[in-house]
């Protein structure tokens, strides 16, 4: 029997060898590149270190005079023990009264004459008071009977000084209830006044002063024959927006 052909050997490709029937791949196109801008065109990095670092310091600082600020006012009060002025109705009086009966109804033509007292309690401090508006009512706020300003003064240390106040209405409308009573708690000393203080006040001490405040004073309460017998209660003080 013949032998069978044996199988040729399979030759290995040399490295770097291409075949020709094969097409050679297309190379893939590279990325557009970014036009580059001029310098002026360029967008500027943001500093936000710079803006974190300014609103920190800016923090520290207003905490620094918060502190500040009211480590002095404690000092202040433990050095001078400041204190607001006592305010008493020290006198109100009604030297004209006049009611006049017309066909439309009763008419009042009034004056009155008051005096606030100011007392400093403090031992240290000087209070300074401006141009001051002085009103009267009565009949709980009902009825007006005027108003008018003051002149400002100074109130040394332990000191006292007083507002005095004259007023006058003319042709002031009267209700009924009004007129029968206004008469007769005049002659009495019945009426019950209301005087409310408008003023602005600062203080002084050792050479430093302060700015001035709005306060409002009001007294009332007690009648005039009590303020006439020495009954002189503390008026209510309140501090204005203005």
């Amino acid at each position: 029997m013949e032998s069978a052909p044996q199988p040729k050997p399979i030759l290995q490709k040399p490295p770097g060898y291409r075949d020709p029937n094969t097409q050679p791949a297309m190379a893939k196109p590279l990325p557009p590149r970014k036009p580059v801008l001029p310098p002026s065109f360029r967008p500027k990095p943001k500093r936000r270190g710079c803006c974190r670092i300014c609103c920190c310091t800016c923090c520290i600082i207003i905490l620094v005079l918060i502190f500040a600020s009211v480590i002095a006012a404690g000092l202040i009060y433990v050095l001078y023990d400041p204190s607001v002025p006592e305010f008493h109705l020290t006198s109100f009086r009604v030297p004209k009264l006049n009611i006049t009966d017309k066909g439309d109804g009763a008419y009042l033509d009034a004056d009155t004459a008051t005096r606030v007292e100011v007392k400093n309690r403090n031992s240290k401090i000087v209070w300074q008071f401006e141009q001051t508006s002085l009103q009267i009512l009565a009949d709980n706020g009902d009825l007006n009977l005027g108003s008018t300003k003051v002149s400002g003064f100074t109130v040394k240390e332990k000191g006292m000084s007083q507002w005095k106040g004259e007023t006058s209405v003319r042709g002031e409308a009267l209700d009924a209830k009004q007129k029968r009573k206004l008469k007769s708690m005049i002659e009495s000393k019945a009426l019950i006044p209301t005087v409310e203080v408008q003023t602005r006040t600062g203080f002084s001490m050792q050479g430093w002063k302060s700015g001035t405040l709005g306060i409002s004073v009001v007294c009332g309460d007690v009648t005039m024959r009590q303020i006439e017998n020495g009954d002189m209660p503390r008026c209510s003080v309140t501090v204005l927006k203005w």
